[in-house]
């Protein structure tokens, strides 16, 4: 069942909403519907690094609760809840063009498109940066750079190669600057696309949302 990006995107904010609305239960199923969705759409090294990465910040956050006080349930709650958030975020940018979100913020939530260029485009960029960052630490130690010895000996060490990252990165956004330019990017940029329509997938899947979002409400008077 084919969804637009729109509805992808009330999907996500009912999703934030919902792991505050239903019960822990039903939030840890939530989980794993979206671990096997994100698996099926994108099964990559990039997507398995992103959900480790996820899964270890998790635990920091879970321990860091443990250690100011917070009762074991309330912690483990609290990285549930911030873990379904962020995973159903990465379905949706493993399920869906940049383009397409830019689109529907422009064209159904009205968001200026100045900001939905810049939202979009900074995602853009996240999976283009860490790749240049692989590129660059591989290249860095082609050429002998280590990172032993103490904290601050590999914090200094490391500026050897966030400089090329950065230089890099200011490299590439004057490109974009420049080719924006050229291209006449400006209020008509969203406006000269096809528009989007909603399709009986986007009414079911709205109307599943709508209902679980009111769960607390008719939970309570059946």
């Amino acid at each position: 069942m084919k969804i637009t990006a729109f509805t992808k995107l009330i999907l996500v904010l009912a999703v934030t909403a919902w792991v505050f609305l239903l019960p822990v239960s039903a939030v840890a199923s939530l989980l794993v519907l979206e671990l096997v969705i994100l698996l099926t759409i994108k099964r990559d090294r990039m997507t398995m690094a992103a959900i480790g990465t996820l899964t270890v910040f998790t635990g920091m956050m879970v321990l860091l609760q443990l250690l100011f006080g917070s009762p074991l349930y309330v912690a483990l709650t609290g990285g549930l809840r911030m873990f379904v958030m962020t995973t159903a975020f990465l379905c949706l940018l493993a399920s869906t063009r940049i383009q397409d979100i830019a689109q529907a913020l422009v064209e159904k939530f009205h968001m200026p498109y100045e900001y939905a260029f810049m939202l979009t485009t900074a995602l853009r960029f996240v999976p283009d940066f860490l790749s240049d960052s692989a590129i660059t630490l591989d290249a860095q130690s082609c050429r002998g750079y280590s990172n032993r010895g103490n904290a601050f000996k590999r914090l200094y060490a490391y500026l050897a190669v966030v400089k090329p990252l950065v230089m890099r990165a200011v490299a590439k956004s004057d490109t974009l600057a420049l080719s924006m330019e050229l291209k006449g990017f400006g209020p008509n940029t969203y406006k000269n696309r096809r528009p989007m329509k909603l399709h009986l997938g986007d009414y079911v899947t709205l109307l599943i949302v709508i209902i679980l979002s009111t769960y607390p409400i008719w939970v309570k008077h059946i």
